[in-house]
């Protein structure tokens, strides 16, 4: 990027680098070294600069040539890290998912083919932040520790996002929602395939 072309933008729409630093959650000290030549601006930054100006990365990237490279290398990086969305799963009872896959989701993590996003349908997990239609991007594993967000497999077939309880060898799924109770499991659930965990949380985010 061509710092002028920023600089541009920021006289155009009044706005401070402090302000864009806020907004975006980029280091003021950061647009310091892309000023000084220190450091050249990644694809994912360059969205969010884009975004936060209304612009196309053209108008924002100033030369032909660093219009190409920038869209190439974030087209690239968009494309390295997108995670399915393998269905809809709900957050008060139980209800029974079939898997199919409805898209996928850009996620900041190495390795796709070892998460996937799950949409929450219900509200009992509202009180940590995961309402009606959240993505929640969980890892695949079959085990987590006493705390962990869950999806989990309850009866073979239907599936829940709560919170899991172990304690001993007392084991619960537990709602963030004090309309719901909690889901009473147990070591040999597991064993004989009444319950399997799908996979623990990483994030949540609500798409509008």
């Amino acid at each position: 990027m061509e710092y002028a072309a920023f600089e541009q933008l920021l006289q155009a729409h009044g706005v401070s680098v402090y302000q864009v630093s806020k907004a975006t959650g980029i280091s003021a000290s950061t647009f310091s070294d892309w000023k000084r030549g220190r450091s050249t601006p990644k694809a994912d930054k360059l969205a969010l600069i884009a975004d936060f100006f209304s612009v196309s990365l053209d108008e924002l990237m100033g030369t032909a040539e660093g219009r190409r490279n920038s869209e190439a290398s974030y087209k690239a990086m968009i494309a390295a890290h997108m995670v399915p969305v393998i269905g809809v799963i709900r957050a008060g009872a139980p209800i029974v998912t079939d898997e199919t896959m409805l898209g996928r989701e850009f996620a900041d993590v190495q390795d796709v083919d070892e998460y996937f996003y799950l949409v929450v349908c219900g509200d009992s997990m509202k009180n940590c932040g995961i309402v009606d239609g959240s993505y929640v991007l969980f890892h695949k594993q079959q085990y987590a520790e006493h705390g962990d967000i869950v999806a989990c497999l309850v009866d073979g077939d239907s599936a829940t996002v709560k919170r899991f309880y172990k304690k001993n060898h007392r084991l619960a799924l537990i709602p963030e929602n004090e309309e719901y109770k909690p889901i009473p499991l147990c070591p040999e659930d597991f064993e004989i395939g009444r319950a399997r965990i799908l996979g623990v949380a990483v994030e949540a985010k609500t798409k509008f």
